[in-house]
């Protein structure tokens, strides 16, 4: 098979820090779609920077090795002609998005490329059938569902003609519709001998459509030859026959209407009591968020009742919008929780004196749910807390929400995450309402 990637012996560091990689080798072949796991902070988005030559260039970092990409080695490539070999997608596709309708923001990223109208015109034809997304050309990029908002995000990568893709972390936030869109958009560019890298935690649902499986664990890569943990998740809701009842009501929540846009909650009324564990599942759109900002009192519902029996903390689907300090310390002192010995914020983990904006996602985010969980609130909030972590992040983080005395509500867009919620009550909304499906014990 042709190699369009070739690394050799790669190790990189950053100013101040250790190596990150130390030694990394890895072959990529054409047309090959290659799934690569590994923990927060294994260094996956340091690969990604290594090998588009962004590691040296921006981040300053020292970078050993060999990268040969299409046969010539990388410092023989141009900035820009590295930029056309190799198409990334970011976690968050709006971030490579600049004008507000596809179409717009399309055709003048072709433009650029080409320097031709007519070029650019069939360039951005070619790609919107490849990916069946013509459709979507003349829509606002907010009204783009997740997967969707994916596939225009593949659709500007490919528009150069890429020999090589890069998806990062292509799941992120999606729900079940949006999660099987990328797939299928993986699959169209295998059979037309693009090749793929997917750097995922939620990488189970990927599994089949992968030709090898790398895990990034100690700076180094090594093959997977069994199908991980994986297997696929049963997508079918099981309902309990016992529901779970909490003490008194730390909220209470009465036929309420919310109006926004489109978006309608209809007659939505929920009684949390104290200690007790909730999630809210829905699709992507289906109001979740709002929901919880009606709970926080951030939305003013145009009916009905809220009630409050207690403080609430509510954790956002960004983990980085909760930090405000310049410091992990500081964030705890703010919390109230200035005593680290009295808490089971781990210091050996987390350097205290160190930027929370400095965290890996998942480190963000679970230092966030040991704060939550520390914190004098009774109820916790905690919107998709499961987005852009590993399965065993997820694991833990679900165990100890649910071995916690406060109230919690979470959501969860994705019937894969219920799988860590067990012992939760499941709540679906649907359509604006509010369904009760049970209690969870565990999805085989």
């Amino acid at each position: 098979m042709e190699k369009v990637l070739r690394v050799k012996g790669l190790r990189v560091r950053y100013a101040g820090g250790g190596w990150v990689l130390k030694g990394l080798d890895f072959e990529l072949g054409k047309g090959e779609v290659v799934l690569i796991v590994g923990e927060s902070g294994s260094g996956k988005t340091t690969f990604v920077r290594a090998i588009t030559g962004l590691a040296g260039r921006v981040y300053n970092a020292v970078v050993e090795g060999y990268i040969e990409i299409s046969g010539k080695p990388l410092e023989e490539w141009g900035w820009e002609e590295v930029r056309d070999k190799i198409g990334v997608v970011l976690q968050n596709p709006r971030a490579t998005l600049v004008y507000p309708i596809v179409y717009d923001d399309l055709i003048s990223h072709a433009y650029s490329i080409y320097g031709s109208a007519s070029t650019a015109e069939r360039a951005l034809s070619n790609v919107t059938k490849l990916l069946r997304i013509s459709h979507l050309l003349n829509k606002h990029v907010d009204q783009l569902s997740g997967g969707e908002l994916r596939r225009v995000s593949i659709a500007k990568a490919l528009l150069s003609n890429p020999e090589i893709i890069i998806l990062d972390e292509p799941l992120m936030w999606l729900d079940d519709k949006g999660m099987e869109e990328v797939r299928r958009a993986i699959e169209i560019l295998r059979l037309h001998e693009v090749s793929v890298v997917v750097l995922e935690h939620r990488y189970k649902s990927l599994v089949e459509v992968a030709d090898r499986v790398l895990r990034l664990e100690g700076g180094v890569l090594t093959p997977v030859e069994t199908p991980l943990e994986a297997g696929r998740v049963s997508t079918t809701l099981k309902q309990a026959s016992t529901t779970q009842e909490g003490g008194d009501p730390v909220l209470e929540v009465r036929n309420v209407e919310v109006r926004a846009g489109e978006l309608v909650l209809k007659d939505i009324s929920l009684r949390v009591g104290r200690g007790e564990k909730v999630v809210i599942y829905g699709g992507n759109g289906s109001g979740k968020t709002t929901l919880l900002r009606v709970i926080t009192g951030v939305i003013k519902p145009a009916r009905g009742v809220v009630k409050r029996r207690g403080s609430i903390l509510y954790v956002p689907q960004i983990p980085y919008l909760y930090f405000t300090e310049t410091s992990l310390g500081d964030e705890l002192k703010l919390a109230g929780l200035p005593d680290v010995g009295k808490t089971s914020v781990d210091r050996t983990r987390f350097d205290l004196d160190r930027s929370p904006f400095t965290l890996s996602w998942g480190e963000a985010l679970e230092f966030i749910v040991e704060m939550a969980l520390e914190s004098r609130s009774e109820l916790v909030l905690m919107d998709e807390p499961f987005s852009g972590i590993s399965y065993t992040s997820r694991k833990t983080i679900g165990e100890r929400l649910l071995a916690s005395p406060k109230a919690v509500v979470v959501t969860a867009s994705s019937r894969e995450n219920l799988e860590f919620l067990t012992g939760f009550k499941l709540l679906e909304l649907k359509e604006g309402r509010l369904f009760e499906k049970g209690l969870l014990g565990g999805l085989r």
